[in-house]
């Protein structure tokens, strides 16, 4: 009798841009780029439809490139990304990304490290801390993020503050899920309401109905290759795909062999199936999220 069996876990993680390794091998100084609205490198053919432009200013001793970004229209610089300029990892986030107001001052500073999974091979870039500016440069939010475990496990605390510099409120999410949320009024007292603009720091996206329908989908969709069960071939597929901020399904790929062929591409096949989610949100605002499916493929 054949059995499958399925697993999930996720994150919400940046992505790295397929585009980019598409159409460039490494970075180079005075390099002209093409971004779209979220600093997504376009591929060539679709450099019409880019927002905005980077050049490659540098290149350091690290082999991390420093990118201007301008808007298209009036010139303004947006951003300075540092990425990776050559190598396995080229293109990922690596050191400090700093985004400006139009007048020049910092809007948010970003922190990405690279983590590395060596049973499976594959390195992602994270974010390790972040933090918004008001436009007058006092800090209006800092968040620090730390990852435990293969599943990078996500634990923060984040810390929003009032523009005369005193603390709004304090959240904390550990790697257990246990959470706590604080607030506070102007003079540093605890307070009970949360302020009316307050919005949580990440929200999972999520596969319609939850997670017992993305089981149920699963186990009505999945068909045991034939081939593997007359040889009784068994496996475990590892899979990424990513939730675009509209719940569209995209990018899916094996991150593991199953160890055959055909049960690698049935688990692609059922993955890009899959109706739109709901996305997830980071303050509010939908993002990418990227999460990894395991399924087994077990004969009894």
């Amino acid at each position: 009798m054949k059995k499958v069996i399925y697993g999930l876990f996720l994150a919400i993680v940046p992505l790295m841009n397929a585009a980019a390794e598409n159409d460039l091998k490494a970075y180079l100084s005075g390099d002209t780029l093409f971004y779209n609205q979220d600093y997504q490198i376009m591929p060539a053919k679709k450099i019409k439809k880019a927002v905005y432009y980077g050049v490659v200013k540098d290149i350091d001793d690290n082999n991390i490139a420093t990118i201007a970004v301008y808007d298209k229209k009036d010139q303004t610089l947006l951003a300075l990304l540092k990425r990776i300029a050559s190598g396995n990892e080229f293109g990922a986030k690596k050191g400090e990304q700093c985004y400006y107001y139009q007048d020049g001052t910092i809007k948010e500073k970003d922190v990405y490290d690279l983590f590395r999974n060596d049973k499976n091979g594959y390195t992602i870039s994270l974010p390790v801390s972040e933090t918004l500016m008001y436009p007058d440069g006092v800090k209006q939010e800092e968040v620090t993020i730390s990852y435990k475990g293969s599943k990078r496990e996500e634990t923060y605390e984040r810390k929003g503050y009032f523009p005369n510099g005193s603390i709004q409120f304090h959240e904390i999410k550990d790697v257990k899920d246990t959470y706590s949320l604080t607030f506070y009024d102007e003079a540093g007292n605890v307070i009970k309401e949360a302020p009316v603009d307050f919005v949580p720091y990440k929200t999972m996206p999520e596969y319609p109905g939850g997670e017992k329908e993305l089981m149920y989908f699963l186990s009505q969709s999945v068909q045991y290759p034939v081939e593997c069960q007359k040889s009784g071939i068994q496996g475990r597929v590892i899979c990424q795909f990513a939730v675009a901020k509209n719940g569209k399904i995209e990018d899916v790929r094996v991150v593991r062999s199953g160890g055959h062929p055909l049960l690698d591409k049935e688990a692609i096949r059922v993955l890009r199936s899959m109706p739109k989610w709901i996305p997830g949100k980071k303050r509010g605002e939908p993002v990418r999220a990227k999460y990894t499916v395991p399924v087994n493929f077990a004969l009894e």
